[in-house]
């Protein structure tokens, strides 16, 4: 799904849990209930002034600051994500694993649990997995899956997974995935073996969550880190179908090679409370990648709600629509309240096709950040003004280019819609409402540059700004091809 060499060329090289268990002995005396219940009030007081798991238990209001508010500002740590250690539950009769043997032992589980889910499922039972260590093969989710899973479960990777092995597969209906919390919940892969096997051959797959056609899916409460490719891939089935109905809440993919998440194909697809980070590997290592395959990928009915994209290689939240044309289905993506924070590219990047028709539809970004990013706190390259409008709605761009000016364009305007030579329509249709930029790091000279290296023009731009402060060459507020302009389309 990675786009080609030559356009990456052209625009960018950048790329035990403590239960609170108290430690006393049983009460077998009725006398000494009296000190027990003081034990227990000096328990009870510690563990809510923990400062580690009582930190990560805060509600959800707090990982969603408002635009504006002290929470929101920048410098301040990552809220960490909200995590429930509350076992799932289920309207489902629900089956332990160990029921079908023994497993977390330290040996190869795959057998066991894959036989278990096939069982539970055909018995419209829900599977139940205990806190352990589980060592596995990949697995597959047959229709109507239900798994739960306990707080303190680990599921490894064996060794030896080839070059296109998944760990988790979902090509089915109606399947759900409950873990107690994603700090508590861990599917972890080996993504030291694969990177040394990607020097070789290239290898980019190995994703740890992998849905293809897959419909009426839930996933909530799991990390999903350390894959080989994808920490959550999204896209078509065997007949190109796209995925479907898909709900992901309160889960982080961490660390992983090619992208946090990649969408390629899908529909009413919806990611809450979600974090994408520390991505590293291979290009385009961004923290979330919208890129359909081919014309026939939709990308409709998203929704991307209170998540953070945090210190990934690439950029933070990446829309590529490159390879739709006239004939695909309207691109549909809502953005709200999120997060692109400390990524070594842009906050948020796009581009798309240059081709006559092209794909239409509109991409929104709400009361949303981009915080001390490497390059820009927006960039549109070879982004065409005849494809889906980009929206950017009360944006807060806070001390970009941290790594200096763009090494491709040799800039270092805030926001950006940028091309080099050998486009053949002009670019543009990106709208900058309510914007606001605060500057300090003395690294930005503009708050906006509009340019085509390819002197076909640049159309449809908006850029109409809430407050904006610390860029250095101002006023005016920023550059159309060459030319000075405090706002534009107003």
């Amino acid at each position: 799904m990675n786009r080609s060499n030559t356009l990456n060329t052209l625009e960018h090289s950048q790329s035990n849990l403590d239960r609170c268990t108290p430690h006393y002995s049983h009460s077998y005396r009725h006398h000494l209930l009296f000190a027990l219940l003081l034990v227990l009030v000096a328990w009870t007081s510690a563990c809510s002034g923990s400062t580690g798991l009582a930190n990560s238990l805060k509600p959800a209001a707090s990982n969603s600051p408002s635009p504006g508010s002290s929470a929101a500002s920048p410098g301040g740590s990552t809220p960490s994500p909200v995590t429930s250690l509350t076992s799932p539950t289920s309207n489902l009769p629900t089956v332990n694993l160990l029921t079908f043997g023994s497993a977390g032992f330290g040996g190869d589980d795959t057998n066991l649990l894959q036989s278990a889910l096939n069982t539970t499922a055909a018995n419209g039972q829900a599977l139940k997995i205990p806190a352990g260590t589980y060592n596995i093969n990949p697995i597959s989710f047959p229709a109507n899956s239900q798994v739960l899973l306990d707080a303190g479960v680990t599921v490894q990777a064996n060794p030896g997974y080839g070059p296109n092995d998944k760990m988790l597969t979902i090509k089915s209906q109606n399947v759900t995935i409950a873990g107690a919390g994603a700090t508590a919940v861990v599917f972890k892969m080996r993504k030291s073996e694969y990177a040394a096997e990607h020097a070789s051959d290239g290898s980019e797959y190995r994703h740890c969550l992998d849905l293809e056609g897959a419909g009426n899916v839930t996933i909530s409460g799991i990390s999903c880190n350390q894959s080989g490719g994808d920490g959550l891939y999204i896209g078509a089935g065997p007949q190109g179908q796209p995925s479907q109905n898909v709900t992901v809440t309160d889960c982080i993919f961490d660390q992983n090679f090619r992208q946090g998440w990649s969408l390629i194909s899908g529909q009413h697809i919806f990611v809450y409370r979600s974090y994408f980070t520390n991505t590293s590997g291979t290009a385009p290592e961004s923290g979330i990648d919208v890129e359909p395959n081919k014309p026939s990928n939709p990308v409709s009915d998203v929704h991307i709600e209170d998540s953070f994209t945090t210190g990934n290689a690439g950029s933070g939240l990446t829309f590529a629509f490159w390879l739709l044309d006239g004939s695909s289905q309207d691109v549909d993506i809502t953005v709200l309240r999120h997060h692109s924070t400390s990524n070594q590219l842009s906050g948020y990047d796009a581009d798309n096709n240059d081709v006559t028709p092209n794909a239409q539809g509109k991409v929104l970004v709400q009361d949303s950040f981009s915080d001390s990013n490497g390059s820009y706190g927006v960039l549109g390259h070879w982004y065409q003004a005849d494809g889906p409008t980009l929206v950017f709605q009360n944006l807060s761009i806070t001390n970009p280019h941290q790594n200096g000016p763009d090494p491709t364009y040799h800039d270092s305007a805030a926001v950006a819609c940028m091309r080099g030579g050998g486009g053949g329509a002009p670019i543009g249709n990106i709208q900058f409402s309510g914007v606001n930029i605060a500057i300090t790091n003395g690294k930005v000279d503009r708050y906006f540059n509009f340019a085509d290296g390819s002197s076909k023009g640049v159309e449809k731009m908006v850029f109409a700004p809430g407050n904006l402060s610390g860029a250095a060459q101002v006023p005016p507020n920023g550059l159309i091809q060459s030319a000075g302009f405090n706002t534009v389309n107003q």
